[in-house]
C-alpha cells in the first residue's frame, strides 16, 4: 500500500469511528462535564473540526479553509465575515452553541473535502514544507497530525460517554480496520 492510499484509509477509518461514538447521543450527554473545568463532549467534536479544517488546508497550504469556501460561519449562526478562528466557548458564551447535526455535517464536509485535496497530492508532494517558517511540519506531517488528533479525541469522548453512560460502547466492528 501506497502512503496515499494508507493516510487516506486512515483518514476515513478515523472518521468512522468518530462518528459512531456520536451516533444516538443526547443532548444532555453531549453537554455534560465530568468536571467543571472539563470540556463537553460537544466542546470537544467542534475543536476536532476546527482544528481538522486548518491542518488540511491552511497548513498544508493545499487550499482555504472549507469554513470559509463553504460559507460555515452562517449555518453555525455566525455573521458571514466571522472568523474562522472562533472557538467554542465564544460561541456558548453568545448563546450560539453548535447543534451537534450541524457540527457532523461541518466534519463531514472537511472529510470529504480532505479525500478530494489527497487526489490532488503526488507522494512526493508528501514530503513538501507549505511554510518555510515551521520546516518540521510537511504535508505529511499534517495528515499524521490529523490521524493521531482525531484517534487521541475519539477516545476522550467514547471515555466521557461511558461516564455518563456506563453501558455504552461502539457498534460491534467500528473499530476493525477497513480495506
Amino acid at each position: 500500500m501506497d502512503a496515499l492510499t494508507f493516510i487516506r484509509h486512515s483518514l476515513t477509518q478515523a472518521q468512522q469511528r468518530f462518528l459512531a461514538t456520536l451516533h444516538g447521543i443526547d443532548d444532555d450527554t453531549l453537554a455534560w462535564r465530568p468536571a467543571p473545568h472539563a470540556n463537553a463532549i460537544i466542546e470537544i467534536v467542534w475543536h476536532v473540526a476546527r482544528a481538522d479544517d486548518r491542518l488540511g488546508r491552511t497548513r498544508t497550504g493545499l487550499a482555504a479553509e472549507v469554513w470559509t469556501r463553504q460559507q460555515w460561519a452562517g449555518r453555525f449562526g455566525l455573521d458571514a465575515n466571522a472568523s474562522a478562528n472562533v472557538e467554542y466557548q465564544f460561541l456558548r458564551g453568545n448563546g450560539l452553541a453548535p447543534k451537534l447535526e450541524t457540527t457532523i455535517a461541518y466534519l463531514t464536509a472537511i472529510h470529504t473535502d480532505t479525500l478530494e485535496l489527497l487526489g490532488r497530492v503526488s507522494s512526493d508532494d508528501l514530503e513538501r514544507v507549505p511554510d518555510p517558517a515551521r520546516p518540521q511540519w510537511t504535508i505529511a506531517t499534517c495528515f499524521r497530525h490529523m490521524i493521531t488528533h482525531k484517534n487521541n479525541h475519539h477516545g476522550q469522548i467514547d471515555f466521557v460517554r461511558g461516564l455518563r453512560q456506563p453501558g455504552w460502547d461502539l457498534p460491534p466492528g467500528t473499530a476493525a480496520a477497513q480495506s
